[in-house]
């Protein structure tokens, strides 16, 4: 039986699967060739597994015919579907986000302190100011769950001019808590304004965004 979640919202859902399975095992239940010619040259095993687990959430939501295929950007699509998708992958975990209607971002990220490295690269002053008055374990999570959410918008966007996260993209303070939604201002031509949502897993994070999820007063 697939081991996966499948978590839905309006027009849309995500889907992770945990991956416990080998890359051979996930082939077997894929049960198709026609991807055989993008596998041959992935060697490495943990790769090739989610890879494939991908393709077996796509398979499981869509049906045998869905597709996955990328614009020259490397932005995830499905031939011959005008559902939007966003692909994500961290330790021993796969996730495929849909949705019917726009466009959508989505990021998965293992629980890690390893984020408190990085935090000055993509942390702003404002977001700073919310983020330390809390103990080491909020921070760290504040730190995950807000470096997901700026990966979930570059993935959303599509826009190599959209790298710089600290600069771009801007959180506004929230609270903290199992799932929930944070407004995020995007710093292009129109200041766009989001809501990103969030839910925290034992194992990871997961944030996800959609083109037509505007903040609201």
């Amino acid at each position: 039986m697939p081991n996966y979640a499948h978590h839905t919202f309006e027009w849309g859902g995500i889907a992770i699967w945990h991956i416990t399975e080998t890359s051979d095992e996930l082939y077997a239940l894929l049960d198709t060739e026609k991807y055989d010619s993008q596998l041959l040259g992935m060697k490495n095993e943990v790769r090739r597994a989610e890879w494939l687990a991908v393709r077996l959430l796509v398979k499981e939501l869509f049906g045998p015919e869905a597709e996955v295929a990328y614009h020259p950007t490397g932005r995830p699509y499905l031939k011959n579907s005008t559902t939007h998708i966003s692909i994500s992958h961290t330790k021993g975990f796969a996730a495929v986000a849909y949705h019917h209607e726009a466009p959508v971002g989505m990021d998965i990220e293992y629980l890690s302190s390893r984020v408190e490295r990085i935090a000055l690269r993509f942390t702003t002053r404002d977001e700073a100011s919310y983020i330390d008055r809390h103990d080491e374990s909020v921070r760290q999570m504040y730190h995950l769950i807000n470096w997901s959410a700026k990966e979930t918008l570059y993935k959303l966007f599509d826009s190599p001019s959209m790298a710089e996260f600290k600069e771009v993209f801007h959180i506004a303070p929230y609270a903290l808590a199992e799932c929930g939604t944070m407004n995020a201002t995007v710093c292009n031509a129109e200041k766009t304004l989001l809501a990103v949502s969030y839910r925290t897993f034992p194992e990871f994070v997961c944030t996800w965004a959609v083109a037509s999820a505007t903040v609201k007063d």
